[in-house]
């Protein structure tokens, strides 16, 4: 059985991993908050990031970028 997604514990980073080296998608909520999507290539997976002034904190990694749309706050 695969996992969805995995968990995530909360970190800020000041940037997004080098080993992200797709192509990635920066999402927006309604109130203006940012989320981004990036991709590792070598091993399949991406990531959903929530962008703060700081830097990022990764929310959750899964093996699609469907699985992680759910997870951004689209109307808040």
């Amino acid at each position: 059985m695969r996992k969805k997604a995995e968990e995530i514990t909360e970190k800020i980073v000041k940037n997004i991993p080098t080993s992200d080296n797709g192509a990635g998608v920066l999402c927006m909520t309604k109130s203006g908050q940012k989320y981004q999507i990036s991709q590792n290539v070598e091993k399949m997976k991406f990531t959903l990031w929530k962008v703060v002034d700081k830097g990022f904190i990764k929310i959750r990694t899964a093996n699609s970028p469907v699985d992680l749309y759910d997870l951004v706050p689209w109307d808040e």
